[in-house]
């Protein structure tokens, strides 16, 4: 969103920003699910690699509307 909105350097952030969706994208699971989500809490916590959350997957959603706006705008991000 930073990036879309002019507050963050394309170039400078572009790159990291597609590190970090195509390391996302790691996590779908061949049934669909996105997995490695932790549950919420007041500090880190181990964690299941099966763990899927809906907050999890609300926030993948979000991620992946503004990477898609970034793409449609001459990103490199996929």
């Amino acid at each position: 969103m930073g990036i879309n909105n002019g507050v963050l350097d394309r170039k400078v952030y572009g790159p990291v920003v597609t590190k970090a969706w195509d390391g996302m994208l790691t996590h779908i699971y061949a049934d669909g699910r996105l997995g490695d989500i932790q549950q919420t809490g007041a500090e880190p916590a181990a964690f299941k690699a099966s763990a899927s959350y809906n907050y999890g997957v609300g926030g993948f959603l979000m991620a992946g509307s503004e990477v898609r706006k970034m793409g449609e705008a001459g990103g490199k991000a996929k």
